[in-house]
């Protein structure tokens, strides 16, 4: 309350003042109260007084009224009756009624009373005694009596209604106030004289402390003269010198520790900058927990990782952060939950390793996290949650084994072959013209287990050592393409591949390649031409270029194919980049819709029967090799018409 009041300004700041004003109030509420008191004591007497005045004249009118009443005769008497107590200055109403609650006569002389008409006699809104007793009451506004006084005259003949005025009494209520103030108002006068002449040395010596106090920080050990005086003020004197010395010495201690406290304090904001920086920096996640088992911290990458906000986790329990991640994983039953992630410590001094568990998240970017934890011994942290992404290693492993079901499904196919035929030939006899066939379908079947295990090398090489091996140089794709056309062996009976050439010639088509690899590329790709289209027709190379050839795998096919030198034309990919293509057109079975949206997916094949021999490793093979020197293929096709393959090369 004092603190409001000095805010306010309502408050003195000085002392002197506010025990000024202190005995001001106290001598002003104590006389007040001796006001109060007496007036309420007087009030009360001329209450009394005037109750008593009114129930004698109440009691007058009634004896008066009795006999009236009795003989029925009439307003005009009754009227004339009260009309003599008009003389009574206190009398503010007067009114004679029935037992009925009838109006027979009235006199009103308060100013704000309202004069009933005898239409309204019938006692509505008049509420009478219920029994026939005197009683007299102070009204709700304290400006009158309510006196009602029984008419009797061997029988209860009606009533005497009196509103006796007490304005005079209030008058006499409020010059006891005044005077009582006045009193008041000399008492704090004459106390602020005293009490000035009583404290102006005490307040002198009072100010000289405080002043020496303000300045104690800058005295530097120096003392001042203490004054005689009151025994408070002199031993406060004697205290601000003791206080002097001792802060010279406080301070001097003080410096030195605040010296050691800002070298630590730079050592730590280094430590703190370094270790902010390696958790900003981290891929992996990091979230803690303080004793009360609620997160303390959780840095960015945590947040990316899980998606996750920092308001949504800071305070919450482990039971809630386990509860927001169940809401994004994709199978809430395969979590082991954060309980699992965590391993009680056998000792301080060799904690057991922390266990692992991974939590598959939903999403944009489905994501595979690992999650581990580790207890803590530290005060403000007791248990460290670590996450990291493992998605691609999680969807390496699961295309590894894809790949190795994949690769045991296409080997023991021949496999299961040759063994049939060898076992034939060894429990059966046969001519040797059987034996022969026998053995040349063998042959077949093993140099198909040879391409296949051929194409798993290259596959491993090219997932194990990527671009590394490659022997890149400048060569001109066309002469590239012209050497491979010239060097590739159509099937028997087969036309050899058409190399369309330009009038006057191509200019250089300069390309930074492997000239092995794209052989092998441009190879497997004749070669799968011929293969898929075995009622025979042309197979036909061109040399493109183009601006901003389509990335993508897969583009709308159509028969026939329009303009080659305009396929690939989208407008995707590199504005201004120069690229070079070759392309492959068959005339062969062509590829549906459905077939044409998985080429290039491992041991994929369009002939599923096994008359069109193949591993379905090729297309994956040339499309990765093709990725790997910049490069990418498009395949058009229509089932029926042909296919067309190009290979692009940036420049």
């Amino acid at each position: 309350m004092v603190e409001t009041l000095a805010l306010s300004g309502l408050w003195p700041r000085h002392f002197k003042h506010r025990l000024m004003l202190l005995v001001s109030v106290l001598l002003v509420l104590a006389t007040a109260i001796q006001g109060a008191i007496t007036a309420q004591r007087q009030s009360n007497l001329a209450l009394q007084d005037r109750r008593e005045q009114a129930a004698m004249l109440a009691h007058s009118l009634a004896v008066a009224t009795a006999e009236l009443l009795r003989s029925d005769r009439g307003y005009i008497e009754l009227q004339a009756l009260i009309q003599s107590y008009a003389s009574f200055d206190s009398v503010g109403a007067l009114s004679i009624l029935s037992l009925k609650g009838q109006v027979m006569a009235q006199l009103h002389r308060r100013p704000t009373a309202t004069q009933p008409s005898h239409s309204a006699s019938n006692g509505a809104g008049m509420v009478l005694p219920s029994q026939a007793l005197f009683s007299a009451k102070l009204a709700s506004d304290g400006s009158h009596l309510e006196v009602w006084q029984p008419v009797i005259a061997g029988r209860h003949l009606g009533w005497v209604k009196l509103d006796y005025d007490l304005q005079a009494l209030r008058e006499v209520q409020a010059q006891v106030w005044r005077e009582t103030l006045a009193v008041a108002a000399l008492l704090v006068g004459l106390c602020m004289i005293l009490l000035h002449a009583l404290l102006k040395r005490p307040m002198r010596a009072l100010e000289n402390a405080r002043r020496f106090a303000s300045e104690l920080a800058d005295a530097r050990g120096l003392t001042q003269p203490v004054e005689a005086g009151p025994i408070e003020f002199v031993e406060l004197g004697r205290a601000l010198n003791e206080a002097s010395v001792l802060l010279l010495q406080q301070m001097i201690v003080l410096q030195d520790s605040m010296q050691r406290q800002q070298t630590h304090k730079a050592q730590m904001e280094e430590k703190n900058e370094q270790l902010s920086a390696i958790f900003a920096l981290s891929r992996d996640g990091l979230l803690t927990f303080d004793q009360h088992g609620l997160v303390r911290f959780a840095n960015q990458a945590f947040l990316d990782l899980t998606g996750l906000k920092a308001e949504e986790l800071l305070g919450q329990t482990a039971a809630r952060l386990e509860t927001l991640l169940l809401a994004r994983a994709q199978d809430a039953k395969d979590f082991a939950g954060l309980a699992a992630c965590f391993a009680p410590a056998e000792t301080p001094m060799a904690p057991k390793p922390a266990s692992q568990t991974t939590l598959s998240l939903i999403g944009d970017r489905p994501r595979v996290l690992a999650l581990s934890g580790q207890l803590s011994q530290s005060a403000g942290v007791s248990r460290v949650l670590y996450v990291g992404d493992v998605t691609r290693q999680h969807e390496l492993d699961r295309m590894k084994s894809e790949f190795l079901a994949l690769a045991a499904h296409e080997l023991r196919t021949p496999m299961t072959s040759i063994f049939g035929y060898v076992e034939l030939m060894l429990e059966r006899e046969m001519s040797e013209a059987k034996r022969q066939s026998m053995l040349a379908r063998v042959y077949r079947q093993c140099q198909l287990m040879v391409n296949i295990l051929n194409e798993l090398l290259d596959l491993a090489r090219i997932e194990a050592r990527g671009a590394s091996d490659f022997k890149f140089e400048t060569l001109d794709l066309a002469t590239v393409v012209a050497e491979t056309v010239h060097d590739f062996k159509a099937p028997q009976g087969r036309e050899q591949p058409q190399l369309e050439t330009r009038e006057g010639g191509h200019p250089p088509m300069l390309v930074c390649i492997d000239r092995q690899k794209m052989q092998q590329i441009l190879l497997g790709t004749l070669s799968n031409a011929y293969k898929y289209s075995p009622e025979g027709g042309p197979v036909t190379l061109r040399l493109l270029q183009a601006q901003r050839p389509s990335p993508s795998k897969a583009m709308a096919h159509s028969s026939p194919f329009g303009n080659a030198n305009e396929a690939g034309l989208a407008a995707t990919g590199q504005p201004g980049r120069l690229h070079f293509g070759v392309q492959v057109e068959d005339r062969g079975v062509g590829l549906s819709a459905e077939s044409l949206a998985r080429m290039g997916e491992r041991f994929f094949r369009v002939d599923t029967s096994g008359h069109i021999p193949g591993t379905g490793l090729g297309v994956s093979i040339a499309r990765e090799l093709l990725d790997l020197m910049g490069g990418h293929m498009q395949i058009e096709s229509e089932l029926g018409v042909g296919t067309r393959v190009t290979l692009w090369i940036k420049c």
